[in-house]
């Protein structure tokens, strides 16, 4: 499977000219420069996470939304078994994105982490607020302040900027819905 670089690059040029942004302007805000605004636009180079990150930061969306094909609308369906692994941080933990996001307040998807546990995975913080509920399985989470165990039928939520990494403590698959606000 290859990387989208040519869709992404489409959809940040997109997202650029609907706010009304030169690519200097974007390269500016974002802290990158506007050679690598063009490649990326171009589909010539892939963008790193990092590099994805300011972006989605100085465009105000998430960056979910430069995986999106299709122009945001006021109401969206996802049907089952056509979600789209957009993001792994961890070799055991994948995100499939229920909603579009571009444009929007929030972020939907599922979030399924498999068992296993690694102490080296480093805290996250950003701005926005997270909230999920287990549909399966057990999730350890620790947030700035203590450690807290979510099983099925669990929720938790908390602001996205205080420190926070889980981990699957169980043997099978821990499985969550999931909303945040902001991108990270």
């Amino acid at each position: 499977m290859e990387f989208p670089k040519g869709e992404i690059g489409k959809r940040i040029r997109y997202l650029r000219r609907l706010q009304g942004l030169t690519s200097e302007e974007l390269a500016k805000l974002a802290g990158v420069s506007q050679s690598m605004i063009s490649q990326i636009e171009r589909g010539l180079v892939s963008p790193s996470l990092e590099t994805l990150w300011k972006l989605a930061h100085s465009l105000k969306v998430q960056v979910f939304s430069f995986f999106e094909t299709e122009e945001p609308s006021a109401v969206t369906i996802s049907r089952a078994g056509e979600a789209k692994v957009v993001k792994r941080i961890r070799p055991n933990v994948s995100y499939e994105l229920l909603s579009p996001s571009t444009g929007k307040q929030m972020s939907f998807f599922k979030m399924i982490v498999a068992p296993g546990e690694d102490l080296d995975v480093p805290f996250l913080f950003h701005g926005g607020e997270e909230c999920g509920m287990m549909l399966s399985g057990c999730l350890r989470v620790e947030l700035e302040g203590g450690v807290h165990t979510i099983c099925k039928g669990d929720s938790i939520y908390f602001d996205s900027s205080l420190p926070h990494r889980f981990f699957n403590v169980g043997d099978e698959d821990a499985v969550a819905v999931w909303t945040m606000t902001s991108s990270f």
